[in-house]
């Protein structure tokens, strides 16, 4: 009965997730401009000397490669977005079971300083469905 339960709640927030997507980004008016806005808003992030943007995401289409977090002991850094973002899923079936992997998972992932080498720290991912 819980497994059950537990599936019918993921997708019912998948559902919700795309359901807000959509309407929110869904219909572009203007599609060819999309990929010009998105390099402009690349280039409103600081890039360091590896050629990596960092700084607080403001747009949730465009991210930095490190973005700006607070790790566990309340040190400033930055973490990899593909750190924090994880892989993207092909398929729907691929993004329901990430979703049932997620269920109450803790995750430990390194916090950088802006050179995205040096480790100063850590940054946890908690996940309770």
């Amino acid at each position: 009965m819980n497994l059950k339960r537990l599936l019918v709640a993921t997708l019912t927030l998948a559902a919700t997730i795309l359901i807000i997507f959509t309407s929110a980004f869904g219909d572009k008016s203007n599609d060819s401009l999309e990929p010009q806005a998105d390099q402009k808003a690349l280039k409103s992030y600081p890039v360091n000397e590896s050629g990596q943007t960092y700084g607080k995401s403001f747009d949730p289409l465009v991210v930095p490669d490190l973005i700006l977090a607070e790790g566990t002991d309340g040190k400033a850094g930055y973490v990899l977005s593909s750190d924090l973002i994880g892989k993207e899923p092909t398929t729907p079936e691929e993004a329901v079971k990430q979703q049932l992997e997620q269920v109450n998972v803790n995750r430990v992932i390194p916090l950088y300083e802006k050179d995205g080498k040096t480790i100063v720290g850590q940054f946890k991912i908690t996940t309770n469905h």
